[in-house]
């Protein structure tokens, strides 16, 4: 085969059109996988009280267990994004799965917080190949329109009520059996998400994009970049504002920064190509999917010390207190296919930040001496419903903006600052809450995220003002430089 030939698209279809069986098994694959994604950024919630007193993290550090995982996932998503376009979705998936599976076994098996933090890093690099190879299978097997429609409410419900799912697990394996099974749940889901993929998909035997250099200076830059910032202000808590322990990363992560705006002014391959840094929709898409991580994902680890650590509830009974959340984060997303049709993108997304805000603003009284029924199920009913819609409004409104050879760079990139937006706002809301949270410190946090969703609401209906709302994608060739 010549050069030429081998720089036609990937064919990663499954083995059947999108409405036959194996459709059905693409969809188990891809909403496994993103199962997989959000069960191992909020699974170790509830289980952070039991890690912390076995590994001995500290008030400050503990966070890390998260950020661990969050920091390089985000890091690595553009990097990954292009080399799903490069070397296709399949290879991509199979090599994404692996290292799930391999590194979770290797979390719960942890003996010291390092290795855990190593282990947990190493489950970000994974599921950082696997959010854009799981994206780009997803459009590539469902044509634009209803099919593309429902698989993407499939697909973002699992994302969606993945996040309060894995709370709920990881109260259950904790209080069962041990924090360790937090982890160790995953292997056999990456296992059987593995076979799935050699039954459904076919292997990839064209080269999707021509080969060139990755970018992986750029990732690098990146991942350092968010890292120095949440070690700074991290440190900061302990050892104050103008400490060097807090200045020093802060103007390591402004270097770093940057260098990487130096690198994409010069680079031949940019990370993130210039059609999208122009593309109004996907830009919003991107904001938006970081401020849904910054204030609904935080949301988990609030909740949880109120419940834990305020509260007394054991992990198990925490785990079990997420679950009207869990039932109403896929209810939101069922229903935001008929809204958007309605009412378009921009009100569809107003409503659905708005109403999770109004969740969090609810929650204000989660500490309060009162019964379960009254301080916490309201906020947690209202904001699921509002987490669905606003989460699956997002990710269909940007994978809808994006041309579909650039599909894996593309939903890398909003994959990315969602989780770069998570790791931002939990250590903004640790700077919050202080060394040592009191009630009226709680409220403080369950204000802030609540006006980071009423801002989100603010940006969608003043960013998309007199956008189009159709799902068709751009045209033409957009490839970036």
């Amino acid at each position: 085969m010549d050069t030429a030939e081998q720089r036609v698209a990937w064919s990663s279809t499954p083995a059947g059109s999108a409405d036959a069986p194996a459709g059905a098994g693409a969809l188990v694959v891809l909403g496994t996988a993103q199962l997989l994604i959000a069960l191992d950024y909020s699974v170790v919630y509830v289980a952070l009280p039991s890690i912390d007193e076995e590994l001995r993290f500290g008030t400050a550090t503990l966070p890390w267990v998260v950020s661990a995982y969050a920091v390089p996932f985000a890091g690595f998503l553009l990097v990954c994004g292009r080399l799903t376009d490069l070397f296709g979705a399949r290879r991509m998936l199979v090599g994404a799965l692996w290292v799930i599976a391999v590194s979770s076994l290797g979390a719960g098996l942890a003996g010291n917080a390092a290795q855990l933090l190593v282990a947990r890093g190493a489950e970000g690099r994974g599921a950082a190949a696997l959010a854009p190879s799981t994206l780009a299978l997803l459009t590539s097997t469902f044509p634009l329109g209803r099919a593309r429609t429902r698989a993407l409410a499939v697909w973002s419900t699992t994302g969606a009520s993945g996040l309060t799912v894995g709370v709920l697990g990881g109260g259950v394996v904790t209080d069962v059996a041990s924090w360790r099974w937090a982890f160790w749940s995953a292997v056999p889901l990456a296992l059987a998400a593995l076979l799935l993929t050699r039954l459904v998909f076919r292997a990839e035997r064209t080269a999707t994009a021509e080969r060139g250099p990755v970018g992986w200076d750029g990732a690098v830059l990146v991942t350092l970049g968010v890292l120095f910032l949440a070690t700074g202000m991290t440190y900061a808590l302990e050892d104050g504002w103008l400490s060097a322990a807090f200045l020093v990363p802060l103007l390591l992560a402004v270097a770093c920064t940057a260098l990487l705006v130096h690198r994409e002014r010069r680079a031949a391959v940019r990370l993130i190509p210039s059609a999208l840094r122009r593309n109004r929709r996907f830009s919003t898409a991107a904001l938006l999917a970081a401020l849904f991580m910054g204030s609904f994902g935080a949301e988990f680890y609030l909740l949880t010390l109120v419940l834990q650590e305020d509260k007394g509830y054991t992990p198990l009974a925490a785990g079990l207190a997420f679950v009207p959340l869990a039932a109403a984060a896929p209810v939101g997303s069922v229903v935001t296919g008929r809204m958007t049709g309605r009412l378009g993108e921009r009100w569809t997304l107003a409503i659905g930040f708005a109403g999770g805000g109004a969740g969090l603003f609810l929650l204000i009284t989660a500490s309060a001496d009162i019964p379960y029924a009254q301080a916490i199920l309201p906020g947690l009913l209202v904001s699921g419903i509002g987490q669905g819609i606003a989460y699956t409004a997002t990710f269909s409104m940007g994978t809808a903006s994006i041309p579909e050879r650039q599909q894996g760079v593309g939903s890398g990139l909003i994959t990315m600052v969602q989780y770069f937006g998570g790791s931002v706002g939990l250590a903004i809301l640790v700077l919050v809450l202080g060394p040592s949270s009191s009630d009226q410190q709680f409220v403080k946090g369950f204000l802030l995220l609540g006006c980071l969703a009423a801002f989100a609401a603010a940006a969608a209906c003043a960013l998309l003002s007199g956008t189009e709302t159709s799902n068709t994608p751009p045209k033409g060739n957009l490839r970036g430089r």
